[in-house]
């Protein structure tokens, strides 16, 4: 059966997002809502909170959210269409996909491009021409049952890749904005040519980008990366994490680690459930990936100083997101993949099964990086590193590290180290949504505008565009949405969007108690006025500044300008 998208709104209407997450997980009644365990981090006290209302759910703490689907992709490791599939079944409603399902997405053109540009460029590599590739891998370390495992494939010159996948069909529109050709004159050209390339998919198994080797030494770059395009963000991406999705929940953590060649050194090793970020930053999006993998992070970046930097930085994030943060003590100075190929895989592997505790590698880092002779430093490492201690979460380890501290350091912290409970009240407690008058009154204009076709009237007619861009993008979706369907539905809209953050604003208008649930024009009007307001404060300071810049310059201009403040100031005194 195809999935169209009346037959996904079909089962989405049909579905009650309390009974099929009720299928997976045990939920308490709390006020309107439900909460959970959340299954996507290390949870202990319920921060999973499911709205009926909206069929929205969201965790507070690890960020996880979204509709039916959503729950049951993340849950299960599914594609959007079984996990479609799998929530009909759930409502008594069962059908069979089609052999090759595809995720109805405005992208699906370029996703369909990419993913047919990594097949065949793997074709290309076991291709007779392709032996000097095929001979490099295999000095590399990487054999054909991991050359297909990842699907690495070569894109010899000619532009043969850009000429296939016109052959196939695919726009050059497709081709070019998903940064595998250029134009050249009239002409495309490869981006990747010459190289051995390595797809970077997302968390479906799509293939977004690929990071593309020189291996014949024809340029000074001896990596050259996909650009971000429509369908690839770098921060919003984990290398090898739909292949390790499936490891990780029998390890009970995951690895993380800079680059492509890290990550198939610890296969290679026998460890399957290693993801990279492909550079040493790692990004919020990307923390929160990790969190739905596994609360349990092992950190395994490069023995270089440069590695250890970036150690020290997502480990404090993750440590920050209630993570629990170990870390692979390389002292050799090299990347898993030169570990490898130097100490085979026992070496990383032997190394692997070594980590330490995060701040055993806190105390290390410091200790190299400061003059413990010094008072100054001394002081330094006492307040930095003390900081550090009042955030673990267990009494006993803050009691233990803050000895150790005072071992090293001969002076004593000041600060008072905060007991577990309110540690524990800042980590995991449910969020109180306090938000500025401005804020409130942009959520509230979403959340009547959605409610009421009038409401969408007057928004339109009496201001037209909100302040934040997010919430914006939003409202633009609440107003298709309502004029394609008559009833708003929040939880239709997050199917319809990729946008995190419009995803991450859903989750959090659908699960707000202090929002209005029915239309109030009053309370509508109000808001209106108090956006509109700060427009308008907002003009008037452009207005000072041109009218600065032009006053010596433009006399006409200058009485124009004059004329605009003051009718602003007109309308803010009637208020």
């Amino acid at each position: 059966m195809k999935l169209t998208e009346q037959l996904i709104d079909e089962i989405r209407k049909e579905a009650s997002i309390t009974e099929v997450i009720g299928k997976y997980l045990p939920l308490t009644k709390k006020g309107k809502g439900y909460t959970a365990l959340c299954p996507f981090h290390d949870d202990h006290d319920p921060s999973l909170s499911i709205s009926e209302d909206k069929q929205i759910y969201k965790c507070f703490v690890c960020g996880n959210g979204g509709n039916v689907f959503t729950f049951v992709m993340n849950y299960k490791h599914l594609s959007f269409p079984e996990a479609v599939a799998e929530v009909a079944n759930i409502i008594g409603r069962p059908i069979e996909l089609d052999e090759k399902p595809k995720h109805v997405s405005p992208y699906q053109r370029f996703y369909d491009v990419m993913n047919e540009a990594s097949e065949v460029t793997h074709y290309f590599l076991q291709a007779k021409g392709s032996a000097e590739a095929r001979e490099y891998l295999e000095k590399r370390g990487i054999s054909e049952e991991i050359s297909s495992r990842f699907q690495i494939g070569y894109n010899p010159g000619g532009n043969t890749l850009c000429k296939y996948l016109s052959s196939k069909g695919y726009t050059d529109e497709a081709i070019i904005k998903t940064n595998l050709g250029r134009l050249a004159g009239s002409e495309l050209h490869d981006v990747f040519a010459n190289r051995i390339l390595f797809p970077i998919c997302d968390k479906n198994g799509n293939t977004v980008a690929f990071t593309a080797r020189d291996f014949k030494g024809l340029s000074d770059s001896k990596y050259i990366n996909s650009s971000e395009t429509v369908i690839y963000t770098k921060g919003d991406i984990l290398y090898n994490y739909h292949r390790a999705a499936n490891y990780v929940k029998d390890a009970n953590r995951v690895i993380l680690c800079e680059g492509v060649m890290d990550v198939i050194a610890f296969e290679r090793a026998g460890i399957s459930f290693a993801v990279a970020t492909l550079g040493t930053a790692c990004s919020k999006n990307q923390l929160q990936l990790l969190k739905e993998l596994s609360n349990n992070l092992v950190l395994a970046y490069d023995g270089d100083r440069a590695g250890q930097n970036a150690i020290y930085k997502t480990g404090l994030q993750a440590m920050e997101n209630g993570m629990n943060v170990t870390v692979v003590d390389n002292q050799t100075g090299l990347d898993p993949d030169e570990i490898v190929n130097k100490y085979k895989e026992k070496g990383l592997r032997d190394l692997a099964g070594k980590a330490i505790p995060f701040m055993d590698f806190i105390f290390n880092y410091y200790k190299k990086n400061l003059n413990l002779e010094n008072y100054s430093d001394r002081k330094e490492m006492t307040i930095r590193v003390g900081a550090i201690i009042d955030k673990l979460k267990d009494e006993y380890d803050r009691a233990n590290y803050t000895e150790e501290l005072y071992r090293l350091t001969n002076i004593r912290k000041i600060d008072s180290v905060p007991s577990k409970s309110e540690y524990n009240n800042k980590i995991v407690s449910k969020p109180v949504f306090s938000l500025d008058g401005l804020t409130k009154a942009e959520y509230t204009i979403l959340q009547l505008t959605s409610k009421s076709k009038r409401g969408m009237e007057i928004y339109k007619q009496e201001l037209g565009s909100l302040l934040n861009p997010v919430n914006q993008k939003l409202e633009i979706l609440i107003s298709e949405d309502m004029r394609r369907h008559d009833v708003v539905s929040f939880s239709r809209i997050y199917n319809a969007t990729d946008d995190p953050q419009i995803q991450n604003l859903i989750g959090d208008l659908s699960l707000m108690e202090n929002l209005p649930e029915e239309y109030d024009e009053e309370l509508l009007r109000g808001a209106i006025g108090k956006v509109k307001e700060e427009m308008n404060r907002r003009r008037m300071e452009q207005l000072k500044q041109k009218i600065a810049a032009v006053m010596d310059l433009d006399e006409a201009e200058t009485k124009r300008l004059m004329r605009e403040y003051e009718e602003i100031i007109k309308d803010l005194a009637k208020r």
